[in-house]
């Protein structure tokens, strides 16, 4: 039965983070944070001085601690991500790693940080891996397009931003992101969602992504057919795949949906 409709994974199957920009937006997230901790503490001991109250500890913290709160939010999301097929906001895993911490800011202030956090990416956007910009312009004139992405701090507003910079955005007939669909790979909602957009029955949909636990497993059990893309994620040592053909380049891709 041959292929209506394609769907595409986002990160490392079309764009992958540029060199070093993973330590960047982390980097950033973190200065960011500590530069909000102290004008917290500033603003508290002024007003302790204008009221004439004795001065309260500061809640100053080193940069250890801030690096541990927020690797300890990034497993928590990270066991959420796995087991139970959904991402947080940027705020809710913000404002995890302010509990963790112990520490209040100003609703408002969270609301400012959660939002630099989410476009941090804009800073170093991400880059199209090679071949896919000519993949798809292949794929356009034959099918159905639709992407289907986790995604991180970065939520879908911003991801599309990047598609639209990177003048692919009209390529694609359906955008589902987990943060607005509510769930995330491999939860069977998504591809639901995004067969019905494309108006494509499963078994005339093939799901393009990187990540065997997401993209493959949930593709399948979906009813999809499925390529991983090992051009940037590789099969680890003795991994085995479900997928139903492997792509090393976005050139192989093509022939391989004709052969279904």
């Amino acid at each position: 039965m041959s292929i209506e409709a394609i769907s595409l994974d986002f990160w490392n199957t079309l764009f992958v983070e540029s060199p070093g920009a993973f330590a960047f937006y982390a980097a950033r997230r973190h200065q960011l944070l500590s530069d909000a901790l102290r004008e917290a503490d500033a603003v508290r001991e002024a007003d302790a001085v204008r009221e004439g109250d004795a001065l309260r500890e500061c809640a100053s913290f080193t940069d250890d601690q801030i690096a541990s709160a927020c690797r300890a939010e990034a497993d928590s999301h990270y066991r959420i991500w796995r087991s139970q097929h959904r991402t947080l906001a940027a705020r809710q895993r913000l404002t995890r790693i302010l509990e963790i911490l112990d520490v209040r800011l100003p609703a408002v202030r969270v609301e400012e940080l959660a939002t630099a956090y989410e476009e941090g990416i804009l800073d170093r956007p991400p880059v199209l891996v090679d071949g896919a910009r000519a993949a798809l312009e292949v794929f356009s004139a034959k099918y159905k397009l639709g992407i289907i992405s986790d995604v991180g701090f970065s939520p879908g507003r911003v991801l599309r931003r990047i598609l639209a910079d990177s003048g692919i955005l009209p390529a694609f007939d359906s955008l589902v992101f987990s943060d607005e669909a509510g769930c995330s790979k491999p939860h069977l909602e998504v591809f639901k969602q995004t067969s019905m957009r494309l108006g494509a029955e499963p078994e005339r949909m093939a799901h393009i992504g990187d990540l065997e636990h997401t993209d493959i497993v949930g593709a399948k059990a979906a009813g999809y057919r499925a390529i991983r893309f090992v051009g940037v994620t590789p099969l680890g040592l003795g991994e085995t795949t479900l997928a139903d053909r492997l792509a090393l380049d976005w050139r192989e891709v093509p022939e391989m949906l004709e052969g279904f």
